[in-house]
């Protein structure tokens, strides 16, 4: 039997938006590339459910060629 890791949760209270963008930032900053993905797709799955990666979420596409 596998073992699921254990999650680190930290709560953090900002005094302003700005504060906790700063921090985001500066969290997602230091963020390997790997580790940015597994977030993505975490946020991806919450979004359009487990088989995100296996349907297309754009149907169809149109477009208006400009002058």
């Amino acid at each position: 039997m596998s073992k699921i890791p254990k999650r680190k949760l930290k709560i953090e209270t900002f005094s302003s938006i700005d504060e906790e963008n700063t921090q985001e930032y500066e969290r997602r900053r230091n963020m390997t590339p790997e580790e940015r993905l597994r977030e993505f797709a975490i946020l991806q799955e919450r979004q359009w459910g487990a088989g995100w990666s296996e349907r297309p979420i754009v149907r169809k596409v149109s477009f208006e060629k400009l002058r």
